[in-house]
């Protein structure tokens, strides 16, 4: 038997496979009802197991690989960096929670760069919660978390040049930072940092996995969005959404998913207070094996099929192609100041999202309440 907690308060309760009752209605993930696997929820809270370091992380904890879900609840308790939520048996009354997330540096290493066998002290956060196809750890630096996320040179440049400009163009964007350091052989190694948006779980991310499971039709989540923003007088998630959306075909980024988008809730009162601010570009750009050029690879031409998408973005776009173009340019700078060494083609990039932006002005023109913009920017220049 379970408590499924928020902090220290007891929001659910569950048996073996299912929860049984709900306590706190307003504090528990969106997706709990009675009766729910609590597998559905927690195994979108665990580590991917096919990642390479995850099976020394394994043996550190004294875990095997192919453990069943008690088990890993027993050590990893469910517990993630980004929220407050947690789970523990009945019996385990005296666990701090505090104390679970404590940072423990040798696991973060393990977690991020693997480790030869040997004893470890496995308290505090046991990265269990750290979730990705990528060799990743958190880290606990000056009152702050901060995710490190290794990648080839491609991603990571990626990552860092999407952030820049989407930092350029005004848009809610995770603070990303690039940092090296030498292997024992003297080796360079490069890495994406980032810093933690939730300040501390000072505020609870929630993925769209628990509102909208699987399903990332525009069509389908907008609605639901619009749900969202009267239930909770929450105003503009459905354009924040949309201009993510946006952005992402303006990036080429092709992984967006239900579980890297999602919300902020406030971790007193439970309410839905905005989107979280975008991240994870690293699959964006150059960092995609399919080719940027054509339609074979051009996600603004699915962007734009969507009316909901293109009337909502499109009467409310005052962005301007010198605009993007003033972005691009000043993402190029930065992004070339952190990597001085290597010969990228940044052109790539620029005539990637300039072709892709002019594709959607274009189809812009199909909108009425579009198309009246357009009349008036026409007339202002």
């Amino acid at each position: 038997m379970y408590n499924i907690m928020h902090k220290n308060r007891i929001i659910a309760e569950a048996d073996e496979t299912r929860i049984t009752r709900i306590v706190e209605k307003d504090l528990c993930p969106a997706c709990f009802c009675e009766g729910m696997d609590i597998e559905y929820w927690l195994k979108s809270r665990y580590i991917d197991v096919h990642r390479s370091h995850s099976r020394q992380l394994f043996k550190a904890l004294r875990l095997k690989t192919d453990a069943d879900l008690h088990d890993i609840i027993s050590i990893g308790h469910g517990i993630s960096i980004t929220d407050n939520w947690w789970i523990c048996r009945k019996e385990e009354t005296d666990l701090d929670y505090r104390a679970l997330k404590e940072y423990n540096e040798e696991i973060a290493n393990i977690a991020f760069y693997g480790s030869p066998n040997k004893e470890y002290n496995i308290k505090g956060y046991t990265e269990l919660g750290t979730t990705g196809s990528y060799e990743k750890t958190w880290r606990y630096i000056n009152d702050h978390w901060y995710m490190f996320k290794q990648g080839n040179k491609a991603e990571l440049v990626s990552e860092y040049f999407s952030f820049c400009f989407l930092k350029e163009m005004g848009q809610p964007v995770a603070e990303y930072n690039v940092m090296r350091e030498k292997s024992a052989l003297g080796l360079e190694q490069e890495f994406v940092i980032s810093k933690d948006y939730t300040d501390n779980a000072k505020y609870d991310f929630e993925p769209f996995f628990n509102y909208f499971d699987d399903n990332e039709d525009y069509d389908y989540i907008i609605p639901r969005l619009e749900q969202l923003e009267k239930e909770y007088k929450c105003p503009n998630l459905v354009k924040k959404y949309v201009e993510m959306c946006f952005y992402d075909a303006l990036l080429f980024n092709v992984d967006r998913h239900n579980q890297n988008a999602g919300f902020l809730r406030d971790s007193v009162t439970g309410k839905i207070i905005g989107l979280a601010p975008c991240y994870d570009y690293n699959l964006a750009l150059a960092a995609t094996k399919t080719p940027i050029f054509g339609k074979s690879g051009d996600l603004m031409s699915f962007f734009v099929k969507s009316d909901n998408c293109m009337e909502i973005i499109g009467s409310s776009d005052t962005q301007k192609k010198d605009t993007v173009k003033a972005a691009i340019d000043n993402a190029v700078k930065q992004t070339q100041s952190v990597f001085p060494n290597d010969n990228i083609n940044y052109s790539v990039f620029s005539d990637y999202i300039l072709n892709a932006y002019d594709y959607f002005r274009s189809a812009l023109s199909k909108y009425p309440a579009c198309s009246e913009l357009l009349k008036n920017e026409n007339e202002i220049k």
